[in-house]
């Protein structure tokens, strides 16, 4: 589970990230991130209808997701706000390609501090 602090929660958080922020895409996938005045970054994920009818699905696709970003928050940029945005194709992935298409985003974002083994 992410940790309250590091989670985006607010309407309008989203609404200054979809509008003011850049973004980035893979296969799946989208990163949309804006720079905030905190010291920490902070993540939201968002699976739309679009996506999967079945809420199982959609729940499914944020768990793994914020389980992947969980374990590369050590690793994250401080001082941004990030939106993962889904696609059909993500639902089509299994959980070592999504974790592949993730770190190809922060990557392309340039939000990755070090490394990844």
């Amino acid at each position: 589970m992410l940790a309250s602090k590091f989670r985006l929660t607010k309407n309008n958080d989203f609404l200054r990230v979809y509008q003011q922020g850049k973004a980035v895409f893979a296969l799946g996938l989208v990163l949309k991130f804006v720079k905030n005045d905190l010291l920490r970054s902070r993540i939201g994920f968002v699976v739309s209808l679009k996506v999967s009818k079945k809420a199982v699905e959609r729940n499914l696709l944020k768990r793994r997701l914020r389980e992947i970003v969980r374990a590369l928050l050590p690793n994250l940029c401080s001082g941004f706000d990030l939106v993962f945005l889904t696609q059909q194709q993500a639902l089509q992935l299994d959980f070592s390609q999504l974790k592949e298409q993730v770190e190809a985003l922060l990557k392309k974002a340039k939000l990755l501090q070090k490394a990844i083994k």
